[in-house]
């Protein structure tokens, strides 16, 4: 019986952890992270301070805001950092 009680709560739990977040994993992105988006996409074409600091802001704001980790536009700008230093 209580092993039964367990794993419906375990159960339940886990429905309300997933519908609780798929609305946040629906979600346009915001404007700021389009900011951030457009930003980084040239970040080539930027002195080295100015990416710097774009990426200090960014990683500033992710700290901040845990739950843009969600945006659709995160790993993207991720990936454009990523490029970046790469190349530097």
């Amino acid at each position: 019986m209580k092993k039964t009680l367990l794993l419906i709560s375990a159960l339940l739990l886990v429905c309300l952890a997933f519908y609780g977040w798929k609305p946040l994993l629906a979600q346009p992105s915001s404007p700021q992270m389009q900011a951030y988006y457009d930003e980084s996409v040239n970040l080539g074409s930027v002195p080295a301070d100015s990416a710097s600091r774009f990426i200090a802001n960014f990683l500033g704001y992710t700290l901040a805001n845990p739950s843009v980790q969600l945006d659709p536009l995160y790993p993207e700008i991720e990936k454009n950092m990523h490029k970046y230093s790469m190349m530097h």
